[in-house]
């Protein structure tokens, strides 16, 4: 394992989004690129394209780190396009709008890249042979090819209907790539651990600014390039099910929130918010319209400062990275 290249990945990563971060603060406030943090009172204007730090940064950790270990260097371009192609839908939404369903179906596309790389490089990807804990490799040899894209658009759409409250996105997701990481560090995945590097150093920057009181917000150019790198990585890593577990948050809040509004909308065609904001307080929203979250979950039992809300995300996700990782411990284990 070249442990350079991952440092490399991760320090480059983190320090181009931290310093481009303000960079963009400033340039969004004189555009008028912003919008309205409708959870805290008087709904402060925030800049709302935040995400194109994490891109950047996240592209120039992955190359630097593709440059310095070749025998990986198509998994990590095969990560980083489908990552930059999501990011590009995700840039189209926030500047000019997409419908729901218009966005879930494009975000399909973002697997192209690794089917390419699988298809040019058989040797070097392979795909079709998930790993089960306590049963070990799956041989599918035709419905994983159907499932793959949404193995990359599911996560995608997941994190971005969770990118709601300040600092949830990047703080979620870092420890669900950090599951990624060291399952990769557990099984030999090397893979897994030079296409997490810099998305993790990217991410921990971000989160500094992105925390309650947000600076910035993500846009879907970061949740939803964030969701499929995510996806990304577990499926040329061969961790799928890993995965899983570490985006479960993610997933059920997902789940709840479809079958409640009974469809794919966007925020702006939803009438009510899934919590109502009761002076410095966020209440659960009993208007039986409004669409049912994580959020309204936790505050079922009454209403919390934003602040402690966002500790509940974060704690369930820290949770879902440990289980992750036992999930990943049980794949060692031949019964």
């Amino acid at each position: 394992m070249n442990i350079f290249a991952a440092v490399l990945g991760f320090l480059s990563a983190g320090l181009v989004t931290l310093f481009l971060t303000p960079f963009l603060i400033r340039k969004h406030y004189a555009l008028g690129i912003v919008g309205r943090d409708v959870h805290k009172p008087g709904n402060p204007v925030v800049p709302e394209v935040g995400g194109l730090a994490i891109v950047v940064g996240v592209t120039i950790g992955s190359i630097l780190v593709a440059l310095n270990v070749t025998t990986l260097r198509v998994h990590v371009l095969a990560f980083l396009l489908s990552f930059l192609f999501a990011a590009m839908i995700g840039l189209y939404d926030d500047l000019r709008g997409l419908k729901a369903k218009v966005k879930t179906a494009l975000t399909v596309i973002c697997c192209t890249p690794i089917i390419i790389g699988s298809l040019l490089a058989p040797h070097l990807i392979t795909l079709g042979r998930p790993e089960l804990p306590l049963v070990g490799p799956l041989r599918l040899t035709i419905i994983y090819w159907v499932l793959l894209p949404f193995a990359i658009a599911v996560p995608a759409n997941a994190v971005n209907m969770m990118d709601v409250y300040n600092g949830v996105m990047p703080g979620t997701c870092f420890f669900a790539t950090l599951a990624l990481f060291l399952s990769g560090l557990l099984l030999g995945r090397w893979e897994a651990i030079y296409m997490s590097s810099p998305l993790l150093g990217a991410l921990a920057a971000y989160y500094l600014y992105n925390k309650y009181p947000a600076r910035i917000f993500s846009g879907d150019t970061g949740s939803l390039a964030v969701g499929a790198s995510i996806g990304a990585i577990a499926v040329l890593s061969g961790l799928e099910v890993v995965g899983i577990v570490a985006l479960m948050p993610h997933i059920m809040n997902a789940f709840h929130s479809l079958t409640s509004v009974k469809g794919l909308l966007e925020r702006r065609e939803i009438d009510q918010r899934p919590t109502i904001v009761l002076g410095d307080l966020l209440a659960a929203n009993p208007d039986p319209r409004a669409p049912l979250t994580l959020a309204n979950i936790i505050l079922s039992k009454g209403p919390l400062p934003e602040k402690v809300l966002i500790k509940h995300y974060i704690a369930l996700s820290v949770v879902a990275c440990v289980l992750a990782v036992l999930t990943a411990l049980l794949m060692t284990v031949n019964l």
